[in-house]
Parts: structure tokens; C-alpha cells; sequence
């Protein structure tokens, strides 16, 4: 398995993966499988950002992408200390066998070179009991609770707020 920072030529792939995610596991994100699935090509092309400071990181085994994140630095003078984790998804077939560890360690030193950079902060839907291991195993710590912040189906979801000091 490789980790490497997605280009405007994985587009087709960074597009299949989100979609998946998204339609798998629809109340892990803000967004709904309904919402991406009429975006363009174009569109997801244009999110997959070209600097160093923000990036999406792909997991790929025989050049087959199995896993996506994305890594946000605030731009605004007296935030950028902070950037934020999101998307994270890892194909249902690769789950517990070390990928989402792999992309996210990999996120971290990516993150620790960035000289400004000294907090990620993420959130996750409350009941994730996959993925909220994981972070916590990394060391992230839960600081606030979003009540109901998701309602999907007539369904609501809270939201955890994650933080990582990494300098």
C-alpha cells in the first residue's frame, strides 16, 4: 500500500470513493450521496487542491484507491495554527486492517513539516464506534458536543469535536 497526495488525475477515482462513502455510510458526513452524485466532473476535479497546505491523501493498493482524506489549513493570519481533518473514509473491505491508521499517520507528518500548523481538529458523528477509536488511539482528544447537529431521515445526529496538538 501507498499514501500519496491526490492529483487532478485521480479525479475519476477521488469521485467513485466519495460517492461511496457518502452512499455507505450516509450519516458520517454533512453531505448526502443525492447532493455530490449530480456534480460534475469538473466540480470534483476542482476540489482536489494544488498546494501544500491543504490536500486530500489517497491510500492506494495495486493503484486502486481504497481510502481518501482531506487536510485543511485555515488561511486567515490568526488561525493558521489550525487546520482540520475530513472525508476520512476507508473502503468496508480494507476496514481494521490498518489503512485508516496508515492515512492518517501519514496526514500528521505531513501536517508537523507545515511550520504554522500546531493543532487538527476534526469532527465525527457521535456513534461512529469504528472511527473514534482510531482517532483517540492517535491521540486526539474529545473537547465539545454538538447536539443534534446532523438530521438525516428524520434522524439526528450529534457531533464530536476532536483536537491534536502536534507541536
Amino acid at each position: 500500500m501507498i499514501v500519496k497526495k491526490l492529483t487532478k488525475y485521480d479525479v475519476e477515482d477521488y469521485r467513485q470513493i466519495r460517492l461511496e462513502a457518502l452512499d455507505k455510510n450516509p450519516d458520517s458526513f454533512g453531505t448526502t450521496y443525492q447532493e455530490e452524485v449530480i456534480k460534475t466532473i469538473e466540480q470534483f476535479r476542482d476540489r482536489i487542491p494544488v498546494d501544500n497546505n491543504n490536500f486530500i491523501l489517497g491510500c492506494f493498493e495495486d493503484k486502486y484507491l481504497i481510502a481518501i482524506v482531506a487536510f485543511n489549513q485555515e488561511s486567515r493570519i490568526k488561525l493558521r495554527h489550525k487546520a482540520y481533518i475530513s472525508s476520512m473514509y476507508v473502503k468496508q473491505q480494507y476496514r481494521g486492517k490498518g489503512v485508516g491508521k496508515l492515512l492518517l499517520n501519514e496526514l500528521i507528518e505531513r501536517a508537523k513539516a507545515i511550520n504554522e500548523v500546531q493543532i487538527l481538529l476534526l469532527e465525527i458523528v457521535k456513534n461512529n464506534v469504528l472511527a473514534k477509536p482510531l482517532y483517540l488511539s492517535l491521540g486526539f482528544q474529545i473537547y465539545g458536543t454538538e447536539k443534534r447537529a446532523y438530521k438525516y431521515n428524520n434522524q439526528y445526529f450529534d457531533l464530536e469535536f476532536m483536537c491534536l496538538n502536534i507541536k
